[in-house]
């Protein structure tokens, strides 16, 4: 009886002094929108962002979006632009934008951004394929690009 009065002592003791422990729960409280490419996708060699490869005229490629974070009770309007520094493709010529935005609708954490790859030209010399990289930009207040994932490419061949 005195050793099973002993665990029980020991039991309360142990359960009192855990409870005392503060909660350091962490919570994202921030709203960013990421490439879901670039997330599973491996990146290209010397870049921060993945080369997804495709064909000359494929038409309309449409990338998801991922909105990490609370949904929204609105359709969200994201933003997104051409890397210039890193693209070599023609607008107009290898590829065609349709606006530069794209929604998130209500109550939804996916969207999908859309670039029309068109029946291009080849370039000349050597090289036989072109780059278009796309760099999201968030909403323009409280919704931004994950930093890592903001960015996808797609390399056009010929």
């Amino acid at each position: 009886m005195k050793r099973l009065l002993r665990f029980v002592l020991i039991g309360v003791v142990l359960l009192a002094q855990t409870s005392c422990f503060k909660e350091n729960d962490f919570i994202y409280k921030k709203t960013v929108v990421e490439f879901q490419a670039t997330v599973v996708t491996s990146l290209a060699v010397g870049k921060t962002y993945p080369l997804l490869a495709i064909k000359n005229g494929a038409g309309t490629q449409t990338t998801q979006v991922n909105l990490v974070g609370a949904q929204r009770n609105n359709d969200e309007v994201i933003k997104f632009s051409v890397d210039k520094d890193n693209t070599t493709a023609i607008e107009g010529v290898h590829y065609s934008l349709n606006g530069n935005t794209f929604t998130i609708p209500a109550k939804s954490s996916f969207g999908n951004c859309a670039v029309n790859i068109l029946t291009g030209a080849a370039p000349t010399g050597t090289i036989k394929t072109v780059d278009l990289v796309l760099t999201l930009e968030g909403n323009g207040s409280d919704i931004t690009p994950n930093e890592n994932y903001k960015k996808v490419g797609y390399r056009i061949s010929f």
